[in-house]
């Protein structure tokens, strides 16, 4: 799947143009190579602002609406949105940014090489304007605090950014068993992780999607359907590669503990019990 990400605004800002995207992206990242960032012709006014990195297109779309009428609620459940910073109740207006290889396979290293692109772009367009109030990555389905997200990636970049990108949910069910799973390891040519029924504390699910999330960042896609991870005190904990309890007609790695049988997958799945999961601890 493409790198993507939004940007919700309170209005477009048509000083955001190429060269000044160009001239930012390399103030903020001196590990671009400047040699193959290039300014793509325009198309005409309605048309995405673009750039080429090498074979790797950047692009831009501004649309004059929202793109969500639910922001509160989304940043509500999300991690890098600090409780003290206020929700927007409304945008009116929101900016796509993808990076595409196009007419290229891509593996894991080009997704994660991508999103890597994708943050610095993101970073950049931030810092040249202020109609941005919002940082949303669809695959996650979470939103960053804008100066957050530049931030991290100031810090962090070119090592990858999990916190950004992949949403770490747990919660407990109403039967008070916990449960967690991540979002957003997809965009990056992974399975994401699934933990229906766990024995474990809320910091102990967590812990565990967090240390396999970032063992597959590292090394791929290189858990087996079947394999081992490790053990509790009480069980070992097997993968499985099935189709999600979560989100529907979706393929992910399952974690089981001891002799439990993997979790039937969804018919259906209604936003209010998909919400259900995106509870912190």
């Amino acid at each position: 799947m493409p790198s993507l990400a939004m940007l919700f605004q309170d209005r477009l800002d048509p000083a955001v143009d190429g060269p000044r995207l160009r001239t930012q992206l390399l103030a903020d990242f001196p590990d671009l190579d400047a040699s193959i960032l290039t300014v793509d012709p325009s198309e005409g006014d309605d048309a995405p602002l673009t750039l080429s990195y090498g074979d790797t297109m950047i692009a831009l779309m501004g649309i004059p609406a929202a793109a969500s009428d639910n922001l509160p609620e989304i940043a509500q459940y999300s991690r890098l949105w600090p409780d003290t910073s206020p929700v927007p109740g409304t945008h009116d207006a929101h900016t796509i940014v993808t990076v595409l290889r196009p007419g290229q396979d891509t593996n894991h290293r080009h997704a994660i090489a991508d999103a890597v692109l994708l943050s610095k772009v993101i970073a950049s367009t931030i810092a040249l304007t202020d109609t941005v109030i919002a940082v949303y990555f669809g695959s996650a389905d979470h939103v960053i605090l804008p100066s957050l997200f530049r931030e991290l990636a100031i810090e962090t970049l070119p090592e990858p950014i999990l916190p950004a990108w992949v949403a770490l949910n747990v919660a407990p069910r109403t039967d008070g068993v916990m449960t967690g799973h991540t979002m957003g390891l997809d965009m990056l040519g992974l399975k994401d992780i699934e933990i229906p029924e766990s024995p474990e504390t809320a910091e102990e699910t967590f812990a565990r999607l967090a240390n396999i999330a970032i063992y597959l960042l590292q090394n791929g896609p290189v858990i087996g359907d079947g394999d081992t991870l490790g053990s509790t005190t009480d069980a070992e904990v097997v993968a499985h590669h099935v189709p999600s309890v979560v989100i529907e007609g979706k393929e992910v790695m399952q974690l089981t503990f001891g002799d439990a049988e993997p979790a039937a997958p969804v018919v259906a799945e209604p936003e209010p019990k998909k919400r259900g999961w995106f509870r912190r601890k």
